[in-house]
């Protein structure tokens, strides 16, 4: 009798400081990855005490009775333990997504996406071809957790994409003018009609190619121009080079071209699956804790229309030249001359078109609200433009500056050519504008010779 109860004893004692181990260990496992950790960090003391309260039971505990119940708790707990170390290897193992990276992307407008395809040296572009429907301000907003209510009566539109990713619906086999550019080029949530490349193309009676894509610098769209702008009939290429965010975009993108030239290795763009089982878990969690509350609109300023108040974004200011870093110089330098080599290699008429952004149109004609910025209460017309213009001029480029044409169209009206909240974008009325004074400045029936590119 003595015999088994001291075999009995040993077992006890042996699920007790296997649970101790499985405790200590999940605690070690807990702190393996940030992710994780984010989430369940707080449980690894708790853990790592339990650990110890099951060792301490089966040192102490020799009667019976009391060692099989805490016995007991020490097998349900390993084994759950054991499931829980069991399910986060198998869906690592099997690279299952939890957060359905992919399948979220697509259910966003492209308008809103990141270029995804290797093109060019460092560059990217779209997929293609796709059709997408429905209302993309609206759906973006949703997509982002923000309060749609300021798009709520926005009208579905169907927006179709070429096989290269661009918003072209007809497919084109020569053309006479590229136009390439970011999100103002690309003015994903307009219909193709009220684009101002198709306004434009109407107008000349000419056919356009609108290579314009959101989230891309000047580097990325001059590699646009040389890799799918190329055609028997094309004349004259355009850049449209927007103020508020070209800059920035333009820098890293001459930091990896500069690293590609150095190393030969090109950037990469992938989705990283989320694989981790317990994360998951702790994400929902949280998100039960604490919900989400849809954010509104930022209002940084209120416009004095001819309809009464209008409250606006101002979103992304640009800097001042007094503000642009050596990279930065050397990386405009370094765009503009591979722009005019481009065009005098390929014999067409180069021009750069700059788009100023809602807060340089609305300079003057608004007044900062409480919650903005110190930046835009202080903001005053940038000399950016200057710059760039005599950049362009040094190498042939012909330039277009937009910014006071749509700010006296702006005070004349009394209207926005902007989208008021949340989007800083061309509405249907500005990008319509837009259109009449580019077929005012652009001289797309004169020869279409090229310069000899000019020295810095």
């Amino acid at each position: 009798m003595n015999e088994e109860r001291e075999t009995e004893s040993r077992v006890f004692m042996v699920l007790h400081a296997g649970c101790g181990l499985l405790c200590v260990l999940a605690s070690l496992a807990l702190g393996w990855r940030p992710g994780i950790e984010l989430h369940w960090g707080w449980a690894r003391k708790p853990l790592v005490a339990i650990g110890l309260i099951s060792l301490l039971f089966g040192i102490l505990i020799r009667r019976t009775h009391a060692a099989r119940i805490t016995s007991r708790v020490c097998i349900v707990w390993s084994s759950l333990l054991i499931a829980l170390a069991i399910g986060e290897a198998a869906f690592r193992i099997a690279r299952y997504d939890f957060r359905r990276q992919e399948v979220r992307w697509r259910s966003c407008p492209p308008y809103y996406r990141q270029p995804m395809l290797p093109s060019g040296k460092v560059f990217f572009r779209r997929s293609g071809p796709e059709q997408w429907s429905g209302p993309v301000i609206k759906t973006y907003l949703q997509f982002a957790g923000c309060d749609p209510t300021p798009y709520a009566s926005e009208e579905p539109i169907t927006v179709k994409y070429d096989r290269f990713g661009f918003r072209n619906e007809t497919e084109l086999h020569d053309w006479d003018v590229a136009i390439a550019g970011d999100s103002f080029t690309e003015l994903g949530h307009l219909p193709y009609d009220q684009l101002f490349t198709t306004m434009l193309g109407r107008r000349f009676n000419l056919r356009v190619l609108n290579l314009g894509v959101g989230n891309t610098g000047p580097l990325t769209q001059l590699s646009y121009l040389e890799d799918y702008a190329r055609a028997p009939s094309l004349k004259h290429v355009v850049i449209v080079f927007f103020e508020g965010n070209d800059i920035g975009d333009l820098n890293r993108e001459y930091m990896a071209l500069l690293d590609f030239e150095a190393t030969g290795k090109r950037p990469v763009r992938q989705f990283r699956k989320q694989t981790s089982m317990l994360r998951a878990l702790g994400e929902q969690i949280r998100r039960i804790r604490y919900p989400v509350v849809p954010a509104g609109p930022p209002v940084d300023a209120v416009f004095m229309g001819r309809t009464g108040v209008v409250q606006v974004t101002l979103g992304l200011l640009p800097p001042t030249q007094a503000e642009l870093s050596k990279l930065t110089r050397d990386a405009l330098q370094r765009f503009v001359h591979d722009y005019a080599e481009f065009a005098h290699k390929t014999r067409v008429r180069p021009w750069l078109v700059y788009m100023p952004c809602k807060a340089s149109v609305l300079s003057g004609q608004i007044q900062p609200t409480e919650q903005a910025s110190d930046s835009v209460r202080t903001f005053k017309s940038t000399d950016l433009p200057a710059l760039v213009a005599e950049l362009c001029a040094k190498r042939g480029i012909r330039f277009v500056d937009l910014t006071p044409s749509l700010r006296e169209e702006t005070h004349r009206s009394g209207e926005l050519l902007f989208n008021a909240l949340y989007d800083t974008h061309l509405n249907a009325r500005g990008s319509a504008f837009v259109a009449e004074e580019l077929a005012k400045q652009l001289d797309f029936a004169a020869d279409s010779s090229v310069p000899e590119p000019r020295g810095d």
